[in-house]
């Protein structure tokens, strides 16, 4: 008589280990443009919150607040607020120093150093006052100082597939878009009206 032998064969464990190595490799590039996507959409709303958080605290206090960035190169940059309009150095690492960028003791900046590999690719001030590193908030309407100046940042991912752009009007509004339309990332309009 025949025994019965629970268990797998050689030949249905091989198609199950190439069914699961198949799977992998398709889902692993998958993954990566996800994760890309989401580092460069956190890294522009968070310019964006703290931009929208000086503009908001400038009104509130019925005080100017300045506003500096730094771009040394892509991969190294920050953007800092301060009270006042003598500005602070988004890259003081020392809250004790006089240029630490902060607001009632609280840290008041973003950089690279939060978001490896993420490029700063453009940062621009349409009317630069001592540098193209700095501006500041009106304190009775928002608005950007000097009057009629625009600011731009253009964020990308690691790979280069993806790009962002915030931009802040003469007027103070905010809004992100995407720049190019072979590097856009859902949810967000074109830049181009």
């Amino acid at each position: 008589m025949f025994q019965k032998r629970s268990g797998f064969t050689l030949i249905e464990l091989l198609v199950v280990i190439a069914v699961i190595g198949i799977s992998v490799t398709l889902a692993v590039p998958s993954w990566q443009q996800v994760s890309q996507k989401r580092n460069l959409t956190s890294a522009a709303e968070q310019v964006a919150a703290l931009m929208s958080f000086a503009q908001t605290e400038a009104q509130k206090r019925n005080r100017t607040i300045s506003l500096a960035f730094n771009r040394t190169d892509n991969l190294d940059w920050c953007v800092g607020s301060t009270l006042g309009s003598s500005g602070c150095n988004c890259d003081q690492t020392d809250s004790q120093s006089s240029g630490f960028c902060t607001i009632d003791g609280s840290p008041s900046s973003v950089g690279a150093a939060a978001f490896k590999f993420l490029k700063l690719v453009e940062a621009s001030d349409s009317q630069p006052v001592g540098g193209d590193s700095f501006i500041t908030f009106d304190p009775l309407r928002g608005i950007l100082q000097p009057a009629g100046d625009m600011l731009q940042f253009t964020f990308e991912s690691a790979n280069g597939d993806f790009q962002l752009r915030l931009l802040i009007s003469p007027t103070g509004l905010m809004r992100i878009c995407n720049p190019d339309s072979d590097k856009q990332v859902g949810g967000y309009k074109s830049c181009v009206i």
